[in-house]
């Protein structure tokens, strides 16, 4: 069907039309189209609208931003228009009266717990309705689909249904109705289809159609995180990330250059976790928290080449192993231990050989038979002085020299490089370990060794892996573990794999490991055993990550080997990189964030700029107790304050 414009009929016409300019009305109100059942062209433009006539039982939050988000010339066009509440009071109270009859008739569990949910349901909209809370309304809604063909309308519509369905929202092609449902969906208050796409519904949830909540996360409780201040809302930012089911996992990864205000960030969340009694471990190596971490009373561990303090690479500090569900048998936790260590051998040799690696499995392996590790029944009945340490490693490998030379030589090499961790002056790795973990707050600063790359490297690894086994023994409490400049876990394929592994489990033991690093080049090159990318598989396994400022190039490598997209809202705002000023991803929610340490964050964190802002010594605690002492009146609305209303 084809619709013509209309001549002008009289002189006035002519002249009204010669003077007005009809460009923009055209583009909104193309005249001339040609109609089909499914589609309307006009044009090089192909129209489709879809009618949705049904919605998801529940909502939560930003339900709607993934259809916001939606990339394509789509509109999303809604009417609302007034219910009659008296009558939906009516048809609740008598579902009610009615469900609950027929509950008294009914036997069958299955259908009795199907009634139950129906009064339930019945009973909280009419509670709603009661309380002032919510009124009644009739919701129309429409999606208005354009493109620049008929293959590209097809395409645009096939993803628009697959994302309906997972938003549980029901579309309708409305076949021979197109000419009524574009009309529909045009701004000029017609609604031709009512009957059809009509849903009945209380003002709340209406209410979060609209996407006026589009940039806020705000889930804030007791127990929630607050990260900042919306800079779009003047909101806050909360996240509650013990809420299972609107957040994936407690993972975060934070990415920004120097200077942007990453560790400030990290600082304010240890901060926050200690005030909440939440246990906390740090690996810090560039020494960042130690004087945090200390003024709170924790426990700072100096790792240097030389030092006292070790932890041996060889103890079992847990029996958890990558195969969940076997049966704990002390050989098995024995084979996936070398495993480890051997990841640990190839940060200290980068180059080591599959060979290498082959003979140092037997010689471990050996070792732990001779140390009698093999004849206990579960590693709890071992001290830290039953297990054997790198000598024993270097002395079983020392043997071979006159054993099996050939196999000597395949790793002599090697040999000479653990020779300066048993003989020579880098010791860190040699002896039992002798740290106490009881403290809620521990970090392990690893600066002394930042001029030897290799030896701080593979300190990191071995810290991160002491503290990972840590965490899988303790399955009730939550624990935080802050892994700073992570990049140093993705410079080889099996450090990089053990982390990956570790990374992705944290959920399970009910912990949340936050890892932070500027140098985000080095993890985006870092690759895994088989090839993957390690940057992509840690920070794709993060429910929740935080960008500050990045230079170009590292906005550039982010979209292009994480495949992540960024607006140009926001690739302004990371590449202005404005210190305290952050890019927010939880889960599809995005926001812009600006992070404010309160006063007593910040006279903890920086005591100079502290007494640069408030004109006070920051040796001096503030009375913050008087402060919020309430006035007279305060006090009395509070005693006279009825809970029950509420």
């Amino acid at each position: 069907m084809k619709w013509l414009q209309q001549p002008p009929t009289n002189a006035s016409e002519v002249d009204l039309f010669d003077v007005l300019d009809k460009t923009g009305l055209d583009s909104i109100y193309p005249f001339v189209w040609e109609e089909y059942p499914d589609h309307i062209q006009s044009g090089d433009n192909y129209i489709r609208v879809l009618a949705i006539v049904d919605y998801p039982k529940s909502r939560y939050g930003n339900w709607l931003s993934e259809l916001k988000r939606k990339k394509g010339n789509i509109s999303i066009v809604q009417f609302l228009a007034s219910s009659n509440a008296t009558k939906m009071v009516e048809h609740y109270n008598k579902t009610i009266k009615n469900k609950q009859a027929e509950l008294l008739k009914t036997f069958d569990p299955l259908r009795k717990r199907q009634i139950e949910k129906q009064i339930e349901a019945a009973e909280l909209q009419l509670n709603k309705y009661l309380e002032n809370e919510s009124s009644y309304i009739y919701q129309y809604t429409y999606i208005y689909l354009q493109a620049a063909s008929l293959e590209e309308l097809n395409i645009l519509s096939d993803s628009m249904h697959n994302t309906l369905i997972k938003l549980q929202l029901k579309s309708m092609t409305p076949i021979k109705a197109m000419y009524q449902t574009f009309w529909s969906a045009m701004p000029i208050l017609e609604n031709l289809l009512e009957e059809y796409t009509y849903k009945q519904s209380n003002t709340e949830a209406a209410s979060s159609m609209f996407p006026f909540d589009d940039a806020e996360i705000l889930q804030l409780n007791p127990r929630s995180d607050v990260e900042g201040i919306n800079k779009d809302t003047g909101s806050l930012i909360a996240i509650d990330y013990l809420d299972r089911k609107n957040t994936l996992n407690q993972n975060m990864v934070v990415i920004g250059t120097s200077g942007v205000g990453k560790t400030t960030y990290l600082v304010q969340k240890i901060l926050r976790y200690f005030a909440r009694g939440v246990k906390v471990y740090i690996i810090d190596p560039e020494d960042e928290y130690s004087a945090i971490v200390e003024y709170l009373g924790g426990t700072v561990v100096h790792l240097s080449s030389n030092a006292t303090t070790k932890i041996n690479p060889l103890e079992i500090y847990s029996e958890q192993i990558i195969d969940d569900g076997q049966p704990v048998v002390m050989e098995m936790v024995i084979k996936d231990k070398i495993q480890r260590i051997l990841g640990f051998f190839q940060v200290l040799k980068s180059d080591i050989t599959q060979v290498e690696k082959a003979i140092l499995d037997t010689v471990l392996y050996s070792v732990y038979e001779k140390y009698g590790v093999l004849a206990h029944g579960h590693f709890s009945e071992l001290k830290s002085e039953s297990y054997p340490t790198l000598k024993e490693v270097y002395d079983e490998i020392e043997q071979l020299r006159t054993t099996d030379k050939e196999r000597f030589l395949r790793i002599e090499d090697f040999h000479y490089i653990l020779e300066s961790y048993v003989k020579g002056s880098k010791t860190i790795f040699t002896g039992h370990t002798n740290i106490n973990l009881t403290a809620d707050l521990v970090s392990f600063d690893l600066k002394a060794l930042q001029n030897e790359i290799e030896v701080q490297s593979a300190a990191y690894l071995n810290t991160f892996s002491y503290l990972w086994d840590n965490i899988t023994q303790n399955k009730t409490e939550n624990i935080k573990l802050f892994v700073d400049e992570f990049h140093f876990l993705t410079s080889n394929p099996d450090a990089a794999s053990f982390f990956f592994q570790a990374y992705k489990r944290f959920r399970k033991y009910n912990a949340g490991a936050i890892a932070g690093t500027q140098q985000i080049q080095d993890v985006l090159e870092g690759t895994m055993q088989g090839g993957r990318n390690v940057g992509e598989a840690i920070v794709g396994n993060s429910y929740t990550k935080v960008f500050f400022g990045l230079d170009n190039k590292g906005v550039d490598d982010i979209v292009q080997k994480l495949r992540m997209n960024f607006s140009d809202k926001e690739r302004k705002l990371l590449e202005r990189r404005k210190q305290g000023e952050a890019l927010i991803i939880h889960g599809t929610q995005r926001a812009f964030m600006n992070v404010q340490l309160t006063e007593e964050e910040l006279r903890l964190k920086d005591p100079v700029r502290y007494e640069e802002v408030y004109g006070a010594s920051a040796t001096t605690v503030p009375q913050y107790s008087e402060r919020i002492v309430m006035t007279e009146m305060e006090r009395q609305e509070a005693l006279n304050f009825n809970f029950s209303q509420k």
